[in-house]
């Protein structure tokens, strides 16, 4: 994949963790015609937590004059699979988010993708409140997206690890 180095300075300042002690905003521009394209998935599995934050975030870019976006299965799928891999590490992280917008990309055509993470919130509001009050985080879900997912998982410790996938 190739990155310009606007882009690449954009996502390099931008790399860095939420929780309630740290910020963090991922941003990847897909300048690559996706190699195939497959039909986008929607689905209903996501868990209550993750429906209520998904939620919050479209009511409040519906109330700045922004579309709603659309649940998508791809997304869902690549942020449960990061939400596992930082449970595992025990900390928040972008790790190969490249590598996650290039699959995204190539499985749904996706040209712009985008994630948010968080953890040590207690509840869905505390994360969204985080995000919102934090540029980077906020220029995501004030983006120009039309598809998300959200993954939100407890460590064996019951603290809340989420990662928020965006894609246009």
């Amino acid at each position: 994949m190739k990155l310009s180095l606007p882009t690449l300075a954009l996502f390099i300042i931008l790399m860095s963790s939420c929780s309630k002690y740290e910020n963090f905003a991922g941003y990847e521009e897909v300048n690559e015609e996706p190699a195939t394209k497959v039909t986008l998935v929607s689905s209903d599995k996501h868990n209550a937590l993750e429906a209520e934050l998904f939620d919050i975030i479209n009511t409040y870019r519906v109330s700045i004059g922004l579309n709603e976006m659309t649940f998508e299965g791809t997304t869902y799928y690549y942020a449960g699979l990061h939400t596992d891999y930082m449970i595992q590490k025990g900390n928040t992280s972008h790790a190969k988010f490249g590598e996650r917008a290039e699959k995204i990309s190539k499985r749904t055509g996706a040209v712009y993708v985008a994630e948010n993470v968080a953890r040590n919130y207690d509840t869905v509001q505390e994360a969204f409140e985080a995000w919102i009050d934090s540029p980077g985080h906020r220029v995501n879900i004030e983006g120009d997206y039309d598809y998300s997912a959200i993954s939100i998982k407890e460590n064996n410790n019951g603290d809340l690890y989420f990662t928020q996938l965006f894609f246009r």
